[in-house]
């Protein structure tokens, strides 16, 4: 004769099967809900801030909304986005992650990122919206973008930015300034006090310093932040773009998730300019 659980027993323990699977399902909804992106490359001391602990950064770790990201002297940082963007750090650069929302039915999202110190390359894929919904912002100012890249060096008092393709929206926060858009191959400096400056043609001597510092062969020494005066030269051209795989359009990385480098994209000569988009 076969001896079966009393009936209350077995409803009991379904009970509780089902409570911790729902528990369970809950836990990685919300965890899901967070996750922002992940570092593809790390190079030295990176670490992350989140709910007050500070953790190491290694390939493979997952990003979270809220994240304060630091890159250590030396340490370089390249971090793949939900989205499809990508950043990369050079060394001695704090971010945090604010907003970070995407909505894949339209290709549509709201990106708000801070940067206190430090030099991001930052490769955004284009969304389907007409708005600037891609922000980097610091104690100066703020760059916004549709799909490009640019390059962004936030110092204490200044931060300039440096259009690699695309179209970018600069604005001040100094009250009286109004924002500009800079197009490729140009720059601006924005002043804690002073505001915008004039939008200048950028040269290899101001831009190059910038891309060593995001590079893999990046020098281990800031570069000084560039003066208000260059002579005027040609817009560099424009490496084809990289395909992001969530919106399906352009986020004209310079560089792969495999640790490639492309010779610094604008002075890469791969036989073809990339189309710019804005």
């Amino acid at each position: 004769m076969k001896i079966g659980l009393p009936r209350f027993v077995s409803r009991t323990l379904l009970a509780v099967a089902f409570i911790c699977i729902a528990n369970f399902i809950s836990v990685k909804t919300s965890e899901s809900a967070d996750f922002v992106g992940q570092a593809t490359k790390v190079t030295g001391d990176v670490r992350v801030q989140r709910d007050g602990a500070d953790m190491p950064v290694s390939v493979g770790t997952a990003l979270q909304l809220g994240d304060v990201i630091r890159t250590g002297a030396g340490a370089r940082l390249r971090v793949r986005f939900i989205d499809g963007s990508i950043l990369t750090f050079a060394q001695t650069t704090t971010l945090s992650i604010d907003i970070f929302s995407v909505d894949p039915s339209n290709k549509s999202r709201s990106v708000i990122l801070t940067m206190l110190q430090g030099i991001v390359d930052a490769a955004a894929a284009k969304s389907s919206e007409n708005k600037f919904d891609y922000e980097i912002h610091t104690g100066s100012g703020y760059s916004a973008v549709r799909g490009t890249e640019w390059i962004v060096a936030a110092q204490p008092a200044t931060t300039s930015v440096f259009v690699i393709s695309g179209l970018v929206e600069v604005g001040a926060n100094a009250s009286g300034s109004k924002p500009v858009l800079v197009n490729r191959g140009n720059w601006v400096k924005i002043g804690l006090q002073t505001g915008l400056g004039p939008v200048q043609p950028t040269t290899p001597s101001v831009l190059q310093p910038m891309l060593d510092a995001t590079g893999e062969t990046a020098s281990l020494n800031t570069p000084p932040a560039p003066s208000n005066t260059y002579p005027s030269q040609t817009k560099p051209p424009v490496k084809p773009p990289y395909q992001s795989p969530l919106f399906g359009v352009p986020d004209y990385s310079r560089t792969n998730d495999s640790g490639n480098n492309n010779n610094h994209g604008p002075y890469h000569d791969d036989g073809g300019h990339g189309t710019s988009t804005n």
